[in-house]
């Protein structure tokens, strides 16, 4: 790597070396630390451009997968944003996001808001997207006592290990994708996880819409998800913009941009663990509340 001032490649516990064909000593994570605790947000930021700008970040990257910033000392979320947007990153775009989270900076938002006795299953970031994310930041702010843990799991050696021991199950992935349910009721209890339509698909809903104007609105949203196809439920006067279902089909294998790596990139496995959870892997799908749980399913066309 070369030379810098302020960050340093360091030892992180636990990584692993990632098998061919990623090329020898491809560490995952690398890591990076700041040695220089003096040093200012503004100087993080200046290495972090001038590293992007010699194309460092992109060779380490491509090469390890992932990067591990250690001893940063961030303070906020808004010197997060700083140090994130220092990459020079366009963000992804969001449309439809299941998961509610509050925004706290410039493209920075909370994790999962549901109850921390809710597991989180092995998921991709944004793996309901149709377009793919192609950089994730995670950032923390204050860790935990107990608890708390964000593995991660390099997704094309991934893929060659289901290749090789599911051969039936990724060959239909790759030929027919996954359909995924999302439901949307208008009313969230305050400790869910889940979001309304107007959270999912709002973003250009006034106070002022009318429900005729809020719905074609949100219905613009979703037709931004080549995909997608929705539907009102519920409608009633005390429940005027009623609930709603919406139905992705999307490909369950993608291949990286810069790399051309083949990836398992989904979110099936987390869809599933949630329906054994429920009890709603099988039909009618429903668990012990009535609520109406699916897991995703590899695709034989639309709905």
């Amino acid at each position: 790597m070369a030379t810098v001032d302020i960050l340093r490649p360091a030892h992180y516990e636990p990584s692993v070396d990632l098998p061919a064909p990623y090329p020898p000593s491809s560490q995952f994570p690398y890591s990076l630390s700041r040695t220089d605790q003096t040093s200012s947000i503004d100087d993080v930021v200046s290495e972090i451009k001038k590293l992007t700008a010699s194309g460092e970040i992109r060779s380490l990257l491509n090469k390890h997968g992932a990067i591990c910033f250690q001893n940063l000392n961030l303070k906020s979320a808004d010197e997060f944003s700083q140090f994130a947007h220092a990459f020079g990153f366009a963000p992804h775009e969001d449309i439809g996001n299941p998961v509610r989270r509050t925004v706290l900076a410039p493209n920075v938002a909370t994790a999962n808001e549901g109850p921390n006795t809710m597991p989180i299953f092995p998921h991709n970031e944004f793996g309901l997207s149709p377009h793919f994310p192609s950089y994730v930041f995670f950032y923390c702010a204050e860790a935990p006592e107990t608890g708390g843990e964000t593995p991660l799991n390099p997704s094309s050696p991934l893929l060659a290990h289901l290749t090789t021991h599911r051969p039936a199950f990724i060959s239909s992935l790759r030929r027919l994708g996954l359909k995924y349910q999302l439901f949307h009721p208008s009313h969230q209890p305050t400790n869910s996880p889940g979001t309304t339509p107007l959270q999912a698909y709002g973003r250009t809903v006034l106070d002022t819409d009318p429900i005729d104007i809020i719905r074609s609105k949100v219905e613009a949203e979703i037709r931004r998800l080549p995909t997608a196809k929705w539907e009102w439920e519920n409608i009633s006067p005390d429940n005027q913009l009623g609930d709603l279902r919406v139905w992705q089909v999307l490909p369950g294998i993608r291949t990286h941009p810069h790399t051309g790596e083949e990836m398992f990139f989904n979110n099936c496995v987390s869809r599933f663990l949630n329906a054994i959870r429920e009890g709603t892997l099988e039909h009618p799908y429903r668990n012990g509340r009535g609520e109406y749980i699916p897991p995703c399913f590899v695709s034989f066309g639309r709905r």
